[in-house]
């Protein structure tokens, strides 16, 4: 019998995070009370040192990684998509966006992959408002590989802020 493997497109996101940071110093997370469920788990176990917990307090994170940006940090953070676009968005607009800084912000469980807990979860307007941002980089991959190969993307040839999204649901493989 074939083993099967599942995959989730959060674990890219945590894993690339980390492993960059293997290699580059400037590299911070902020966590915001979902560590595993989005993926960052991965950096936090690696990189403690340069992992922050910020609680619940999505806007509390965007303006911290705006300054760790502005003192040379790569910061990254992420939560659920609705979150993360919706809860922060003064802040990504004026502190991250307006100053163009190299802020890289997951948008998990995004979509309607999260129909089981409800609307109020459900990230739809996400794509529509980044977009809009001043010189924010939007990137929507499919699956764990397309997520990490974006990470890699965000940190290593931008240096704007950047919003990835991506889904809840695991794959086999």
């Amino acid at each position: 019998m074939k083993q099967v493997e599942i995959t989730h497109a959060k674990n890219g996101f945590g894993k690339a995070l980390a492993d960059l940071a293997d290699t580059d110093k400037r590299i911070v997370c902020l966590g915001l009370d979902i560590t595993n469920s989005v993926g960052m788990n991965f950096f936090k176990e690696r990189h403690p040192e340069r992992f922050f917990s910020m609680g619940i307090a999505e806007q509390n994170a965007a303006a911290t990684a705006a300054g760790l940006a502005l003192s040379g940090k790569i910061p990254a953070f992420s939560t659920y998509a609705v979150f993360s676009a919706l809860r922060s968005i003064d802040q990504i607009r004026v502190s991250v966006c307006y100053n163009n800084l190299h802020v890289i912000i997951g948008g998990a469980h995004a979509g309607i992959s999260v129909g089981p807990d409800g609307a109020t979860h459900q990230a739809l307007e996400d794509l529509a408002i980044m977009r809009a941002m001043p010189n924010m980089t939007v990137l929507s991959p499919c699956d764990e590989n397309q997520t990490y190969l974006a990470t890699v993307a965000a940190v290593k040839q931008l240096n704007t802020p950047c919003y990835i999204r991506y889904g809840r649901e695991e794959r086999q493989v």
